[in-house]
């Protein structure tokens, strides 16, 4: 049984305080995440003396513009940025990546910032955030520091968030013209499915048919979600007409492996990757056609 002490706040100055002055403490957003591992004993659980309940900090649930940004709070859960219309006008692939997740109730509890917190390899938001160029809001007592959400992970389960910081908001920058995005995954079974692997794509299909800022960041095929540069630098500058979607599949495959090594898990991923890259790719591009 895990002994600890537990705390709860409605004020944001008070649970950066608890941060400050105590040792040990893990922070209870949602729970869907950390009461599994505390029930399990997970051995990735760090020594906890004390449970900071933040679910009632209301001043972390929003979502707004602000200037070329949009905004989130870290407690909005899965639910919300699904019923979102300012998500589903810029964002699409996220608001279809929270879908995708467990099950309604997991949907309901679960936040945005304890997805990315966790840095589970398989976290569908991951993933669409990268791709998406956001950024986290890490803020302490005494200061506050912005980092790119890629350089936040440092490793599966693990982040570069401080134990004295509580991440509070995502700044996702606006898509321009031309852009298209996807988000594919494939799990065990639909419901309430872990991902088994996924895909996030973001390209810009400028006027004269041609990707440009490309962007592929997988869910489950790496060690912790990351942008393939390969395979980005491969698409980039081809004509969507030209473009030979089973070579870019090769290409794919061979990155993911680069990185991994073989694994026991290498013959279904290495041609299932591939597929899912094809699809978004076939998808982004009909679309651009349409829009022609």
């Amino acid at each position: 049984m895990i002994a600890y002490d537990f705390f709860t706040t409605q004020k944001l100055e008070e649970a950066l305080d608890y941060l400050d002055r105590l040792e040990k403490v893990k922070v209870l957003a949602g729970g869907t995440d950390l009461l599994v591992d505390m029930h399990k004993k997970s051995p990735r659980l760090p020594p906890i003396s004390y449970l900071l309940d933040i679910s009632n900090l209301e001043v972390l649930k929003f979502i707004r513009p602000a200037d070329h940004y949009v905004e989130i709070g870290s407690l909005i859960t899965h639910s919300k940025l699904i019923k979102e219309p300012l998500l589903n006008h810029n964002f699409p692939l996220l608001v279809e990546a929270a879908r995708t997740i467990g099950s309604t109730q997991i949907r309901n509890r679960g936040t945005i910032g304890g997805n990315l917190v966790n840095a589970s390899p398989a976290a569908d938001l991951l993933p669409p955030l990268i791709a998406l160029k956001a950024e986290v809001v890490l803020t302490s007592k005494k200061s506050e520091r912005v980092l790119p959400l890629e350089e936040f992970l440092a490793g599966p389960y693990k982040t570069k968030i401080e134990a004295n910081e509580l991440l509070t908001k995502i700044k996702i920058p606006l898509l321009g013209d031309h852009y298209y995005t996807d988000f594919q995954k494939i799990g065990r079974r639909k419901a309430m499915s872990i991902a088994r692997l996924s895909i996030a794509l973001v390209v810009k299909i400028d006027e004269k048919s041609i990707f440009q800022d490309v962007r592929v960041v997988p869910g489950s095929a790496t060690p912790y979600p990351q942008s393939l540069s390969k395979v980005e630098k491969a698409i980039e500058g081809k004509s969507i007409n030209k473009i030979d979607l089973e070579e870019i599949g090769r290409i794919i495959s061979e990155e993911m492996i680069s990185i991994t090594g073989v694994r026991w898990s290498t013959p279904y991923k290495k041609p299932t990757i591939a597929i899912l890259l094809k699809r978004s790719l076939e998808k982004v591009i009909k679309e651009s056609k349409t829009n022609a």
